[in-house]
């Protein structure tokens, strides 16, 4: 199974994804609610896929992915925004993120997602 790492100022997703990703799916999963401890996750777990927040506070989503490329190159990152915005979907894709989610989450979609970036 792999490891992946949720960040999401909501406490709400974090938990909902975690729950899906690991008790239903068998993933192990990482989370936090403080973008700022993201790159120390990554440091220690080594996640296989990141699900990043685009709008939190502190930090942009978009940047956090940078930060953590500096630590991992390979790392793919799903962006996830309750936002649907060309723009900013745009600028994920061109940092390198393989998907770009939306807000309300379809959790079979993104199972779809995530399955789809662990094989590939």
């Amino acid at each position: 199974m792999a490891k992946l790492l949720v960040v999401d100022d909501n406490q709400s997703i974090c938990k909902l994804i975690h729950g899906f990703f690991s008790d239903l799916k068998g993933h192990t999963v990482y989370t936090t609610n403080v973008p700022t401890e993201a790159p120390d996750l990554v440091r220690e777990h080594n996640p296989d896929l990141a699900l990043l927040d685009i709008m939190m506070p502190d930090i942009h989503g978009i940047d956090l992915l940078k930060q953590l490329r500096e630590i991992k190159r390979e790392l793919k990152a799903i962006t996830i925004s309750a936002v649907d915005d060309e723009d900013i979907a745009r600028e994920a894709m061109e940092r390198r993120a393989v998907e770009y989610v939306t807000k309300p989450l379809h959790l079979n979609y993104l199972d779809t997602q995530v399955t789809f970036q662990l094989m590939s």
